[in-house]
């Protein structure tokens, strides 16, 4: 069976038919992928390393999603036979959070949230790894090792790259009659061709842009539209992660700007790229956005449009991770290795799941290989993900202290923005001023320890103080 007949049109029709929603049936492509390896020979007692990765495999590869993944697995296996891996159930969000402060959670997890995990300090450090074994940082996304690394050390190291490009429904332009962006565009360009998209269809609003998500949610470091306070030449947390940055003119002109659009219903969170002419979209839904649109009209991948501060793209913090209290450190290591810093796991992920890997040096054989697989894809613009990684990406850095508290109040405030019930300006000011008094509190009281224990007050008996002693 070719491959490149499933994702096909054809093949992405009869794909859709079998998957279930929101995928392509990518597990009816197990046995088309690396062939199930011959069983590894392993000592009398091999050792054992609990894994349990990405929450979105059922998705992707169905209840049997295990068996999908599993041929790469025995790659691992095969380079490194006195190890086994125990494939287990997927999470994310900070599932394993109570799991670890349990005794029960996986030697090796994958997960988006970096605040539960650092500020009990439920992970471990990998630097003296990465030092060990002469690796160099350069190897993965800048993007991405700006908020998985702190002056501490080293806590995660990144799955995949998740960044943005804008992609643009070119039949609807053409409907419209509007000329298409030059590559350069600028964000006031952007904003005009937005507004000229915007009007009504069929007796229906019809928006012409639709962000990456909602804008409350840009309180989130881990939130994909976190990266518009870096538009105008400004951040959302200094380099010490003890300050917010918000309240600084040029880093909320971002807001303003995103703000304005949604006000003059002009962009729309959520919207799909048939009915919203340009959408921001991400490179970690490759697959599902080939299934919806197909050949159905022309369309492209594009760059973002430049802001006063250049390009910018949000960039995921999907990471991998070692369990503060695993029995098996070196080898979980081993492990962790083979999935975040050497190519074969990362070329596995582009084949199946067209996944942008974080490996710098695959980005050139990212386009080659996904227009290999899915030829649909074939000269509409792939490099603009891989460009976002190299320039445009950025994930945010994490409050140091008051995590939780921080983003809860910086949203709060973001909504009122967003609602106009305050202007960016003062809405803003007064986040920085709430979020910075929080982070001082919480750095005088150490309220890290009691933050964890407020949202886990206890976990299989156990205490977080019981667990987490030396915090």
């Amino acid at each position: 069976m070719d491959i490149r007949v499933r994702l096909s049109r054809r093949g992405l029709l009869r794909a859709g038919a079998q998957a279930s929603a929101g995928a392509i049936g990518l597990g009816s492509l197990a046995a088309c992928g690396p062939q199930q390896a011959a069983a590894p020979v392993l000592g009398p007692s091999p050792t054992v390393i609990r894994w349990a990765p990405w929450g979105g495999w059922p998705a992707y590869a169905g209840p049997n999603w295990p068996q999908f993944v599993q041929p790469a697995i025995d790659v691992f296996q095969q380079q490194n036979p006195g190890l086994k891996i125990k494939i287990e159930g997927p999470g994310g969000g900070g599932s394993f959070v109570p799991q670890i402060l349990a005794g029960t959670a996986p030697d090796v997890f994958q997960d988006w949230a970096i605040a539960q995990y650092r500020a009990g300090g439920l992970v471990l450090d990998v630097s003296r790894y990465i030092q060990q074994d002469n690796l160099n940082y350069a190897i993965w996304s800048p993007g991405q090792m700006n908020a998985m690394r702190d002056e501490e050390g080293t806590w995660f190291l990144p799955c995949y790259v998740h960044v943005n490009a804008m992609a643009i429904n070119l039949s609807a332009l053409d409907a419209l009659g509007l000329t298409y962006p030059a590559q350069d565009w600028t964000h006031i360009q952007a904003a005009q061709l937005f507004a000229a998209a915007t009007g009504s269809s069929g007796g229906k609003h019809r928006y012409g842009y639709s962000p990456a998500f909602p804008g409350p949610n840009l309180g989130d470091p881990n939130s994909t539209c976190s990266y518009v306070f870096h538009l105008f030449g400004g951040a959302m947390v200094d380099a010490t992660r003890g300050q917010t940055e918000v309240g600084q003119t040029n880093s909320y002109q971002g807001v303003q700007w995103l703000d304005q659009l949604y006000w003059e219903k002009i962009a729309v969170s959520g919207g799909g790229l048939a009915g919203v002419p340009f959408c921001e979209v991400g490179s970690n839904a490759l697959v599902n956005y080939l299934k919806a649109w197909q050949d159905n009209f022309k369309w492209t991948f594009f760059p973002v449009p430049n802001f006063p501060a250049g390009q910018y793209s949000f960039e995921a913090t999907d990471y991998y991770a070692i369990n503060a209290q695993t029995k098996h450190p070196d080898e979980s290591w081993t492990f962790l290795r083979y999935l975040s810093a050497e190519p074969a796991w990362s070329r596995w992920c582009m084949k199946h799941l067209l996944r942008t890997p974080s490996i710098i040096s695959l980005w050139p054989e990212y386009v080659q290989t996904v227009e290999a697989v899915a030829p649909l894809v074939k000269g509409k613009g792939l490099q603009w993900f891989t460009e976002a990684a190299a320039k445009w990406g950025v994930a945010n850095r994490i409050f140091k202290y008051s995590h939780v508290n921080a983003i809860n109040t910086l949203n709060v405030q973001l909504g009122k923005a967003f609602a106009q019930t305050e202007s960016v300006a003062l809405a803003m000011t007064s986040a920085a001023r709430q979020v910075d008094a929080l982070e001082t509190a919480a750095a005088q009281t150490s309220s890290r320890m009691s933050s964890l224990q407020q949202q886990f007050p206890a976990a299989g008996g156990q205490t977080v103080a019981q667990v987490q002693p030396g915090l």
